[in-house]
């Protein structure tokens, strides 16, 4: 309250207006505590879905690097085995080309 009052100088009816003015602040006062309470209930509930929503995230992000990590190495495994398998095929080929070969000079003679 800016203003300092002597009391005994005011007139019933000035009283009557600083009553009614200090009802209103009072009011007043009361709905922007009420405001500010709301503003606080949302932004809690703002900040535990954002909380919320950082735990999902990062579960995702965990989750996805672990797959990655997982699908890199089946890859390497499987890109070993296909190089395991030519070499194999390979092999085979060459044994067969000795055996046709031997079996051609069987033939022959």
């Amino acid at each position: 309250m800016a203003k300092y009052y002597d009391s005994v100088h005011l007139a019933s009816d000035q009283k009557d207006l600083l009553i009614s003015q200090l009802k209103a602040e009072i009011f007043e006062i009361q709905q922007r505590d009420k405001d500010y309470l709301a503003l606080r209930d949302q932004l809690y509930t703002i900040q535990q879905k954002y909380r919320h929503l950082q735990d999902e995230k990062l579960m995702q992000d965990n989750d996805y690097n672990y797959r990655h990590d997982q699908n890199v190495v089946t890859g390497n495994t499987l890109r070993k085995e296909i190089e395991d398998l030519r070499f194999l095929v390979n092999e085979k080929n060459r044994s067969n080309n000795e055996y046709q070969a031997e079996i051609g000079s069987v033939r022959d003679q």
